[in-house]
């Protein structure tokens, strides 16, 4: 059996987002953005788990707390290969396969990263790497195919030209590495970008020169792979994870009036036969029974537990709930 580490990017300082917050630590549906990516890798069956701080290291460290993650610091914010580097005395001897993810997707699907690790695996790959192809990819590295279709190199779009600009084919930012390829790439990469950073994506491109093998697979849905920069990208994930939850209840038997002014966050379990009203909010952590009426205006804490056959309502007055 291959040892698998997955190691998650978390250091950057997300100017982008105009908060004091660190962005790793801004909320989707409830979970900071670490988590979910963390939660992910969990649901994976990646048993070693390292995070990659930098910027208010500390507010993100207490974050992970209780969480079974190792915690390395990169003291210099110069670039995702410069992180990389940061945990290479943990990954060498230790993993037979490193697999890399950015803290900002949580979107990203337990499915897809076995599927990663599993053609890592099978194949003769020195790295597998998830793309996706989106028709506004405004933002994103783009792969670069040579003239035999095969990822010859990514390039970032602040290195990009009209050509390559046209390209719709994005880097998803997760790579499943043979560790004996990345140390190799690790150990050359240099910064000659414009921001004088280590990329991590000019591996691909070290390894293709090398003769390397290098595979790409696409994402069932090019949702998983959408990064968070701005409050803006913030507030479309949050939609679309919403709806992932409402959609997933609605599959197990919960009736929902109205989902455009019903909010459910993550980690809730609701029994069949359950029927929520409009303009309820449930947070996460919390249980609800079957058969089960919830709302309207109904506000559930995190750690309510609702039996079955329960009618919970809000006061009105009071705001206090009505069992």
């Amino acid at each position: 059996m291959k040892k698998i580490t997955a190691v998650i990017l978390a250091a950057g300082k997300g100017t982008r987002m105009r908060s004091p917050l660190p962005k790793v630590l801004h909320e989707v549906c409830g979970s900071t953005l670490l988590e979910c990516v963390i939660c992910s890798v969990q649901k994976a069956e990646i048993p070693r788990i390292i995070i990659v701080v930098g910027d208010k290291k500390e507010e993100v460290g207490e974050s992970l707390e209780g969480l079974p993650v190792e915690i390395v610091e990169q003291r210099e914010q110069l670039g995702t290969a410069h992180a990389v580097i940061a945990v290479k005395e943990r990954i060498n001897s230790s993993a037979d396969i490193v697999l890399i993810l950015n803290g900002d997707a949580p979107l990203i699907k337990p499915r897809t990263l076995k599927r990663l690790i599993s053609i890592n695996n099978e194949t003769a790959a020195d790295v597998v790497l998830l793309t996706a192809r989106l028709e506004k990819p405004k933002g994103y590295g783009r792969i670069y195919r040579d003239k035999n279709g095969s990822i010859a190199k990514i390039i970032e779009e602040s290195e990009a030209d009209g050509d390559v600009l046209a390209i719709n084919e994005i880097n998803a930012g997760i790579y499943a590495f043979k560790t004996k390829a990345l140390l190799e790439g690790l150990s050359e990469v240099q910064p000659h970008n414009k921001k004088g950073e280590f990329y991590l994506t000019d591996i691909i491109s070290i390894l293709h020169n090398k003769g390397k093998k290098i595979e790409g697979i696409e994402a069932d849905d090019a949702v998983e792979v959408l990064g968070i920069n701005t409050q803006q990208e913030l507030a479309i994930v949050n939609k679309i994870r919403h709806d992932e939850i409402l959609q997933g209840f609605m599959e197990s038997g919960v009736t929902i009036v109205d989902t455009g002014s019903t909010f459910v966050e993550n980690n809730v379990e609701i029994g069949a036969g359950t029927k929520i009203y409009p303009f309820s909010y449930i947070n996460k952590n919390v249980v609800i029974g079957r058969y089960c009426r919830i709302g309207p205006f109904a506000y559930l804490e995190s750690g309510t537990k609702v039996s079955d056959g329960t009618v919970v309502k809000s006061s009105g007055k009071n705001g206090k709930q009505v069992f």
